[in-house]
């Protein structure tokens, strides 16, 4: 398993200090090596490859990476390959990390480089043809990785014990937990030897190098480590911060982007955590920094922050969220140029309850990635089997158009079997052939709260955005079975099985405009009051939205400045009440026909000393919505087609050969 330290011993080393450890004396300095200096350009090659003026520029396949990780082994399997690529091919993954130099020292491909030729490093490549192994991937743009792991090195430590750290008990090689050596981060010709491989990457045509194990160890027998130089703070970071300038420089001629792997907690702590590894020192050499923020690593916790995250593992969102915006904001703050792409987690749990995450809780992970200004994300599964139904598919897929129409659908009533339903009620069954449609012509569900402002990132690219709205709270559309179950035959039922059926390709995302009567909050909603509550925080929990109509009782035009803020304000502090006071209502539907004079108080009003303030209102206008990215796009006349549960599929086909769609550019 990658980068599994000791925990405990990790928090210690947070909170306590770095452990001792004793220093190199001078003898140990090591003769001079046949590496490349850092600066200089690589040795020609004697076999033909790419050269540094043919290198290919800065992939723009895309701006926003979702990658995964296949190792060493996995390289050399063609079963192995064979599911990485189809991955590649048949879900939105559009990068790959693979081991250029692997957790042994063992490269993966022949190398050129003089040192790794003599020590044996590239006795046993996987790969023997780099520049036809790396052309699948570019004929299809995907963002290639090399990662390199440099400083946990047996294969390196053991031919030049002079470079190792040196076990002060023994006076031999000092080894991990899993009595793997580790050559010692001060020395200039470890720097020198792990650069020459980055720029052999560069020249094979990898689109990125990434630096893995680029601190000190965290796992064995720490207190007989022989460094070179004493084992302090300043030459911690200085040693890692040097490996990265001197990297950073002989990577420039190539164009090919520099990243570098650090530990979740590294965020969280104002030093090294005792391995070397600081943010601030960290982020001005490399273009992008990787916190493998995997809930399973955090088993204390999150510094400073509410004490449930103590369970890390049940908060899958919430610990990639808030370490990712952590992240983001201490390492722009050092280098305004410099990008977040957090490893997370699709392995099993080891430190907690032994799960193994379902899709839903890896899409949680993403979407906290994402919603904390990342700019893409890595997956790592050691076993290389990864969880397909996290990932949306790659098909159906549309060029880019944000100038597009957005598809809202207008839902009211929906029959249960055995209870009076409205005239022009719908089925399950009707719902369900909807979604199936949207699904299959590449629609995306998003709440209205997130079409208005045009916050649409969490649409894949190539998906079109659609937003399901169900108006009035009727019974149909949300019951409670015994034991409370969710009723398979009322909306809500059919949302999560569908949900459950396509976990990434279709999020729970809806909007339910709730009715309220004056003096009788809850009743009637969703057909019961002793449960409402329960019903609308059950929305929230699962992502969907709650918006509400005016509480009033003849046209909103016709009110006074103050009758309209009672209207809009009531309910909003209603259902406030029902989910939480941190829940802010900001969609509306307002009544067919009729809007106020004064459209300033739909986006802020008081009432009762309560603020409200809606950013989206649907009303009386039917057909497609215009985009939030065209000009003119009002956000409280958005329009709706109005759902019959007929013949959706046909209907969609038509508006396509008429007009178009939005297609989403990505996140």
């Amino acid at each position: 398993m990658k980068r599994r330290p000791l925990f405990a011993l990790l928090f210690i080393l947070i909170y306590f200090g770095s452990v001792p450890s004793v220093v190199a004396p001078e003898r140990l300095a090591p003769a001079r090596l046949a590496v490349v200096e850092p600066a200089a350009a690589p040795a020609e090659p004697a076999a033909p490859q790419p050269q540094a003026e043919q290198a290919a520029a800065p992939s723009e396949r895309s701006g926003y990476i979702k990658g995964f990780y296949i190792s060493y082994a996995a390289l050399g399997n063609a079963d192995f390959i064979a599911h990485a690529q189809d991955l590649l091919e048949n879900t939105e993954l559009n990068a790959i990390v693979m081991d250029f130099k692997s957790d042994r020292g063992l490269l993966t491909f022949p190398t050129q480089v003089p040192l790794a030729q003599e020590i044996g490093a590239g006795q046993a490549p996987v790969i023997q043809d780099p520049a036809a192994f790396l052309g699948w991937f570019k004929e299809r743009g995907v963002h290639t990785v090399a990662r390199i792991v440099i400083f946990k090195d047996t294969v390196l430590a053991s031919a030049y014990p002079s470079l190792a750290i040196i076990d002060a008990a023994t006076g031999n090689l000092w080894r991990d937990q899993e009595q793997q050596a580790w050559v010692d981060p001060n020395r200039q010709e470890v720097w020198d030897y792990n650069t020459a491989l980055a720029v052999e990457a560069a020249r094979l045509g990898f689109d990125e190098v990434q630096f893995d194990y680029v601190r000190f160890p965290t796992d064995g027998n720490l207190h007989t480590a022989l460094y070179a130089l004493p084992n302090t703070y300043e030459n911690r970071t200085a040693a890692i911060s040097g490996l990265l300038r001197s990297t950073q420089a002989a990577l420039a001629p190539y164009g090919v982007v520099f990243g570098v792997d650090v530990f979740g907690y590294t965020p969280w702590v104002n030093d090294d955590v005792g391995i070397g590894q600081e943010i601030e020192t960290l982020a001005p050499y490399v273009d992008y920094l990787a916190p493998m923020v995997y809930p399973s690593t955090f088993a204390n916790g999150l510094p400073g922050q509410n004490p449930k995250y103590a369970n890390a593992i049940a908060y899958p969102y919430e610990i990639v969220h808030l370490s990712t915006i952590r992240a983001v904001a201490r390492a722009r703050a050092a280098n305004p140029a410099v990008e977040i792409r957090p490893w997370l987690q699709d392995f099993g749990d080891y430190a907690f309850d032994w799960r193994d995450y379902t899709p839903g809780e890896i899409r949680a992970q993403m979407d906290g990635a994402r919603e904390a200004g990342a700019r893409g994300w890595y997956l790592w599964d050691p076993a290389v089997r990864y969880t397909r139904e996290a990932l949306v598919a790659a098909e159906p897929s549309f060029p880019p158009d944000r100038a597009g129409q957005v598809l809202v659908l207008a839902y009211r009533d929906f029959a249960l079997p055995g209870e009076a339903a409205s005239a022009g009620a719908l089925t399950a069954g009707q719902l369900r052939a909807d979604l199936e449609a949207l699904l299959a012509a590449g629609f995306f569900p998003v709440n209205l709260r997130d079409l208005a402002p045009g916050k649409l990132s969490a649409v894949p690219a190539g998906k079109r955005a659609v937003v399901l709205t169900f108006d009035d709270s009727f019974a149909g559309q949300f019951r409670l079975l015994e034991g409370g179950r969710v009723d398979p035959q009322s909306a809500v039922g059919v949302l999560v099985a569908f949900n459950a059926e396509h976990p990434a390709d279709w999020p729970l995302r809806a909007t339910f405009f709730v009715r309220q009567e004056a003096g009788r909050p809850g009743d009637g909603l969703f057909g019961t009051n002793d449960v409402a509550a329960l019903k609308l925080q059950l929305l929230r929990g699962w992502g969907m939205e709650v918006g509400v109509r005016p509480l009033a009782d003849r046209p909103l035009r016709e009110m006074t400045p103050e009758e309209l803020q009672q209207a809009l304000g009531q309910p909003a502090a209603q259902v406030a009440e029902w989910i939480g006071d941190d829940y802010a209502v900001t969609s509306l539907a307002l009544p067919d026909g009729d809007f106020p004079r004064d459209r300033a108080l739909l986006a802020d009003g008081v009432y009762e000393g309560h603020s409200y303030g809606y950013a989206a209102a649907v009303g009386a206008n039917q057909g497609l919505a215009v985009s939030p990215w065209v000009e003119g796009f009002d956000p409280y006349r958005i329009a709706r087609v109005p759902a019959s549960g007929e013949g959706l599929a046909a209907w969609l086909r038509q508006m396509e050969a008429r007009g178009r769609f939005y297609v989403s550019a990505g996140e």
